[in-house]
């Protein structure tokens, strides 16, 4: 499963994980859990129908990650005070693993970690190991530190009741469409009854493109938005570091991946 970072912050959502994807542990990117297996068996059945029985899996169409490419996803709703933004940029490619740099920043903190992380069709999105960086430094730091820093943006469903639906959709960030499918689940959190909706695509790269819990009195619980993508020139990235501090990305409007989420399925 390719959930290497952002979406074990959805996995938790559907089970008790913690920090990167639907259907995936924070470290491994592989899934636990008998909701996270409904979501994957359904939209693998949508995949079917869409594309047929030999279609190719989601990590061998996904085109390959180099370096300069990055992904940013802010993290919202009641689950937390304030927002968070989570950046992921591609440092270095050896072979089948890359080198990724993560930052998440809060509205006080700033978290950034290097993570070494297999890009192998059958290990995609295991995290193979973490540093801390500090002042352009490197320190030691373990893969427990990795999950903590992902839990923070996780939120986990003690339920996962049944799949509501699917439909396809177009997500358009930095000018460019996504065509995503989107899938419903009645879950509950706690005593709170909810639905929660994912966009997923086998064109992207980097795991699932976002996700929401809505209640039912429509309080968003859970917002996950991919608001930038693109690539930057790594070397040009590297002299600018250098010079000045990293500036922190301006996140775009993802206007059409919410109204993705808010049309037609409750």
């Amino acid at each position: 499963m390719n959930r290497p970072l952002l979406f074990a912050a959805l996995t938790s959502i559907l089970a008790a994980g913690c920090g990167a994807g639907i259907g995936t542990n924070a470290r491994a990117g592989r899934p636990h859990g008998t909701a996270v297996k409904t979501a994957v068996e359904a939209r693998r059945d949508v995949a079917k129908g869409a594309a047929g029985e030999s279609a190719p899996a989601a990590e061998e169409t996904a085109a390959a990650r180099e370096p300069g490419d990055y992904v940013a996803h802010r993290f919202s709703g009641s689950f937390r005070k304030t927002p968070l933004l989570l950046t992921q940029r591609v440092v270095a490619r050896e072979g089948d693993v890359l080198v990724v740099d993560v930052t998440l920043e809060g509205d006080r903190e700033t978290e950034a970690l290097r993570v070494r992380m297999s890009d192998a069709p059958s290990r995609r999105g295991e995290i193979l190991g973490a540093a801390w960086i500090e002042g352009g430094a490197e320190r030691p730091a373990t893969l427990s530190d990795y999950d903590a820093m992902m839990a923070k943006t996780a939120l986990a469903a003690d339920e996962n009741e049944e799949v509501l639906g699917t439909e396809a959709v177009n997500v358009e960030v930095g000018g460019a469409p996504i065509a995503c499918q989107k899938t419903s689940f009645r879950v509950r959190i706690g005593k709170t009854k909810a639905t929660m909706r994912t966009l997923q695509s086998d064109d992207f790269a980097w795991g699932d493109v976002g996700g929401e819990i809505t209640a039912e009195d429509g309080r968003v619980l859970y917002r996950a938005e991919l608001v930038d993508r693109g690539h930057a020139d790594a070397q040009q990235r590297a002299g600018a570091a250098a010079a000045a501090p990293a500036a922190r990305p301006e996140p775009r409007p993802a206007t059409v991946a919410q109204s993705a989420y808010e049309d037609g399925d409750d």
